[in-house]
């Protein structure tokens, strides 16, 4: 709510000359007035995203493993179907604006936000955020990011890859993040300044495969991917190699709003936990190829704000 023009000259003609008593009162007036209306304002806010119904945003790009069709048509009628069946009304946002995403949150337009986790770590307000939880792909490492080269071939640490071909994926900041920070720590220069190409795809399997089969020299995938496809082609294990790596950077995860009621958020993250264990459940993890779902807290996007903190500073030296 704001106060109109013709308020505001309503308020500065009310006297042409008031006494100074009765000026300081009109101004107290008006002052309170203001104060009222944002207090107001912001407590809508807070009961909106404190209100008993799930409302999710999910920020398209950072699920870069998954087809646009999947998160628009599948994730949303089946998060939402799931919803009514346990009780719990649920609406879905698809979003591929991260600032939109991050101001519909602050304003309790929803109350539960999925992206990449550096993303939530670096753009959202970290003090607005709370427990929730993560899918948890089949797999090695979930959290885990390696540095994958072939063996045999003179690329055994990341200081030997200087003029090679990189393969990234796209849309992924925490990968970029990491090859960046090794860059400047053996080379004191971003990895597009170092490396001769870098092409990006779609998915990881794919970058795995480029990289098996001589299209790109280095790339950088979550563990549990290249696991599962190592465990597709063996081969892939015999001639690829892992060079570096850091574990604790979350790969996807959804945190709460703080202001959401705790008895509806631990009902919502018990639900969900329990995906599992049904099959309706079971068809949601599918499409996200995971397994199953843990309780996620806030403090384990530290390894990740640590990351982006270390190659800032390596950022500002020559």
């Amino acid at each position: 709510m704001k106060l109109s023009s013709s308020d505001l000259k309503a308020f500065l003609d009310m006297n042409t000359n008031p006494t100074p008593v009765k000026r300081a009162r009109q101004i107290s007036r008006y002052f309170l007035t203001i104060a009222f209306m944002m207090i107001a304002g912001f407590a809508c806010a807070d009961k909106l995203s404190a209100s008993e119904s799930l409302r999710i945003g999910f920020h398209r790009p950072s699920f870069h493993e998954y087809s646009r069709e999947d998160l628009e048509i599948s994730v949303k009628i089946l998060t939402e179907e799931m919803g009514r069946e346990i009780g719990i009304q649920t609406t879905v946002f698809m979003y591929d604006d991260i600032k939109l995403m991050r101001a519909d949150f602050e304003q309790g337009k929803i109350n539960l936000v999925f992206s990449s986790p550096l993303l939530i770590a670096n753009k959202f307000d970290n003090t607005l955020l709370t427990d929730g939880f993560k899918l948890v792909p089949s797999g090695g490492n979930i959290d885990t990011l390696v540095v994958l080269t072939r063996k045999n071939e003179g690329m055994d640490n990341f200081s030997s890859l200087r003029g090679k071909k990189l393969g990234l994926i796209e849309n992924d900041p925490a990968t970029d993040l990491y090859v960046n920070f090794l860059s400047r720590s053996s080379f004191h220069r971003d990895s597009q300044d170092i490396f001769k190409e870098i092409p990006r795809e779609k998915k990881s399997h794919q970058a795995i495969l480029k990289l098996f089969f001589g299209q790109v020299d280095v790339i950088c995938v979550y563990e549990n991917y290249y696991e599962i496809t190592a465990e597709l082609n063996p081969q892939i294990f015999a001639k690829t190699q892992i060079i570096a790596h850091i574990s604790g950077i979350l790969q996807s995860a959804g945190f709460f709003h703080k202001n959401v009621d705790p008895a509806f958020r631990e009902r919502v993250i018990a639900e969900v936990i329990k995906l599992n264990t049904y099959a309706r459940g079971r068809q949601f993890l599918e499409i996200f190829k995971t397994e199953k779902a843990l309780r996620v807290s806030p403090v384990e996007l530290a390894i990740t704000r640590q990351l982006y903190s270390n190659y800032q500073r390596l950022s500002k030296t020559k």
